[in-house]
């Protein structure tokens, strides 16, 4: 497996080593539980650039080009997962209005946006199979 070595691609993985030496820092050196959950996050999301850093510079460059076909999936996957998103909002609106029940959006707003990012994976995996998109 070649590796490609280019500007942006070690500068991603420099701020992914920062990441984890902060998190690692974090750790050693403060005792408060909230700087343990900090550092643990600092450390898993450098460990995730890292991964993603590898596998971009693992693939040739002349595979990260889009063509035009893969942008208009992104972009008819996106207007439509949007739709959902708003469909599934109003609908909670409604149930909530029809039940009279104490309702916070704020609490569902994470399940909102699982909701909206797996229907734009789905569409975009299911447009792609399909193969014309107009």
């Amino acid at each position: 497996m070649k590796l490609r070595v280019d500007k942006n691609s070690l500068r991603f993985s420099g701020i992914a080593a920062l990441l984890i030496l902060a998190g690692i820092l974090m750790l050693c050196f403060l005792s408060n539980s909230a700087y343990f959950g900090i550092g643990f996050a600092l450390i898993i999301m450098g460990i995730i650039m890292i991964v993603s850093a590898i596998i971009t510079a693992a693939t040739p460059k002349e595979d990260m080009i889009r063509d035009e076909r893969s942008v208009r999936i992104n972009e008819k996957a996106g207007y439509h997962a949007f739709c959902i998103l708003l469909v599934t909002m109003a609908l909670l609106q409604l149930i909530c209005m029809i039940w009279r029940l104490n309702f916070n959006f704020k609490a569902v707003i994470p399940d909102l946006f699982i909701v909206g990012v797996g229907s734009w994976i789905i569409l975009r995996w299911h447009y792609n199979q399909r193969g014309d998109v107009t």
